[in-house]
C-alpha cells in the first residue's frame, strides 16, 4: 500500500511506525500517543525495562510492515 498523506487509513499506519520509533527512544508517553491514534490494540502491552521498550517497539513495527 502506496501511504497517501490525505488518507485516514495511511494516518493510521504512519501513526504505528512512529509510535514504534518512539517507543524505541525511549519515549514511553509519546509512543502510547501515536499508538491511541492508530487505533490498533495490543494485549499485554507494558513497557518497564529497556528489552520491553523494544519488544514491543519491534511488534509494532511488525504490524505497520503488515498493514503497509
Amino acid at each position: 500500500m502506496a501511504l497517501n498523506k490525505y488518507s485516514a487509513k495511511s494516518d493510521s499506519v504512519a501513526n504505528l511506525y512512529r509510535a514504534a520509533f518512539y517507543l524505541a527512544k525511549g519515549a514511553k508517553e509519546t509512543a502510547l500517543e501515536f499508538l491511541d491514534k492508530s487505533g490498533e490494540k495490543f494485549e499485554g502491552l507494558k513497557v518497564k525495562t529497556k528489552t520491553d521498550r523494544i519488544y514491543w517497539a519491534e511488534k509494532i513495527l511488525d504490524r505497520y510492515l503488515m498493514q503497509k
